[in-house]
């Protein structure tokens, strides 16, 4: 029997979400929506599931990269490797809602920026 599409992807989301539950992220939110927070003060991120996976990444000192990776039978693969000129202090990256996120690198921009020596 054929499956639609739909049901197909709410049933990949809705394994998403449990398996995300299961691995002791933080859950907020009843639409679907997550957020994930590193331990020490710094960059936040807060996704939301509906299709695909659109995290909203905020920085008080801006962005330089954001990398999320995945697990495949191949090995790990970028969903997301997106580096960013100016520092911005919000960023929004999205992926495919079927495969699951393992890995996330967020690099932040130093305050201080470059210094040059005079000689």
């Amino acid at each position: 029997m054929p499956y639609s599409f739909i049901p197909r992807r709410i049933a990949v989301a809705t394994a998403s979400l449990i398996v995300l539950s299961a691995t002791g992220l933080p859950s907020a939110g009843v639409a679907g929506q997550f957020a994930l927070a590193p331990q020490m003060a710094g960059p936040t991120m807060n996704c939301s599931i509906p299709n695909h996976v659109v995290c909203t990444i905020n920085s008080a000192k801006g962005l330089k990269l954001v990398k999320i990776t995945a697990n495949t039978p191949q090995g790990s693969v970028n969903l997301v490797d997106k580096s960013y000129n100016g520092c911005p202090k919000q960023v929004k990256v999205a992926w495919d809602s079927a495969y699951q996120m393992a890995g996330k690198q967020i690099v932040e921009c130093s305050g201080g920026g470059f210094k040059l020596k005079a000689r």
